[in-house]
């Protein structure tokens, strides 16, 4: 993927470090140069040095040929209009915004962005955010076939469904990641938006879930 990580702080140079190393083609956007040296010297990136709100220095880190964005700055409000833009304006599929205050991350949330917090859990979160898709088929199961793992991103119509309320005879939740913690739900646990749901299910009834689950 082509991806544009918007602040070279900690979080930003360490997950332009990783998803260079993984084989993607990166754009770091900081407005001071010197935090490029965060990046070391094997980094071959391209680097933009600007503002990530405006025009001209979104295109010069080719955000119309972007697959995904992170914006990672230290500024919560940079972070989500530099995401919004590039989310409403260019159309990037995969963006993710570093948030510092929790009470923010419905706003984001409603805007269609995803969240990162901590920077050591950041790292990790931000590369799995981009990895998949809302409804993302892991593994298939048995001979036949006719059973999955799969993985989704919980959006804001399932925010306060009881696991109770999901489970059923053909698919069950069998483990929910939720900010820096991973755990196996018991029944009246409520799914929060951002969480990432996995599921074991008949394979013949994806389309069943998605309904139930609005996606």
């Amino acid at each position: 993927m082509k991806i544009i990580i918007v602040g070279c702080g900690k979080l930003g140079s360490a997950l332009a470090l990783e998803l260079y190393k993984k084989g993607h083609t990166i754009s770091v956007i900081d407005q001071n140069k010197e935090a490029f040296y965060r990046l070391g010297v094997d980094f071959n990136g391209n680097l933009v040095v600007g503002n990530a709100f405006d025009k001209n220095t979104l295109l010069d880190a080719e955000i119309e040929y972007a697959d995904a964005l992170v914006a990672a700055t230290a500024n919560d409000e940079i972070n989500a209009l530099t995401a919004k833009i590039a989310k409403d304006v260019y159309y990037v599929k995969h963006v993710v915004a570093r948030l510092y205050n929790p009470r923010k991350a419905k706003i984001f949330e409603s805007l269609g962005i995803k969240v990162i917090s901590t920077t050591g859990f950041g790292v990790g979160r931000a590369i799995e955010l981009l990895s998949f898709s809302m409804f993302d088929s892991l593994s298939l199961v048995g001979s036949d076939a006719s059973t999955e793992i799969v993985r989704i991103l919980a959006t804001p119509s399932v925010e306060g469904m009881l696991v109770s309320e999901i489970n059923c005879e053909e698919f069950k939740v069998i483990d929910i990641v939720r900010g820096n913690t991973s755990f196996i739900p018991k029944d009246d646990i409520e799914v929060q938006t951002g969480d990432i749901l996995y599921f074991v299910i008949k394979t013949s009834e994806k389309r069943k879930l998605k309904i139930l689950l609005g996606i």
